[in-house]
């Protein structure tokens, strides 16, 4: 017997021992992106007007005076979503990049959020694209904005909005037939 109960728990623990490592890959994945550079918008300014920026990188300038860059935005969505989500609530956020591809992809992204009214963990994003500025040198800085709003219910689908109506005809044993209509 104890041969048995000791055999089933070590299938047990082969079993789960996937369901763990799979747990501990959800969560690494879905830790805020790093950033790969902290400029100040001053060196920001600097790298548009000296270098030919056209990599793919996101500049997002955080507060007065910090930006965070990220790279690899325009080819994964994934990145895209969790920037979003581990940027900071109810503070505009300016971003900036030179590249058009990355450009194209997070705006799409912001602005899809913003018409479907997605729902980020009780906020709602609100986004806007500004006219790209070109420079001296040629380089087409494209800008856009968004933040995220707290909501007034952290989600449509509250249990304090009841709607429909049940109508509903049937039989009991001891009751006899019955028509009921309930909200």
């Amino acid at each position: 017997m104890r041969k048995s109960i000791l055999v089933i728990l070590v299938l047990l623990l082969f079993l789960c021992l996937p369901a763990f490592a799979k747990t501990k890959q959800q969560n690494k994945a879905t830790e805020a992106p790093q950033p790969i550079a902290v400029l100040s918008e001053r060196a920001m300014e600097h790298d548009f007007a000296n270098k030919d920026i056209s990599e793919d990188l996101l500049y997002i300038k955080l507060k007065e005076d910090h930006v965070h860059v990220y790279q690899g935005t325009a080819k994964d969505r994934s990145l895209r979503k969790q920037l979003i989500i581990s940027l900071p609530n109810t503070e505009m956020l300016r971003l900036y990049t030179t590249n058009k591809a990355t450009y194209e992809q997070m705006s799409r992204m912001l602005l899809d959020y913003e018409e479907d009214n997605y729902n980020f963990n009780g906020y709602k994003i609100i986004t806007d694209v500004d006219q790209p500025r070109t420079l001296e040198n040629g380089t087409k800085i494209y800008r856009f904005w968004f933040m995220k709003m707290q909501r007034e219910k952290a989600s449509r689908r509250g249990d304090s909005f009841p709607i429909g109506i049940g109508i509903g005809i049937g039989g009991g044993h001891h009751h006899g037939p019955w028509i009921g209509i309930g909200w």
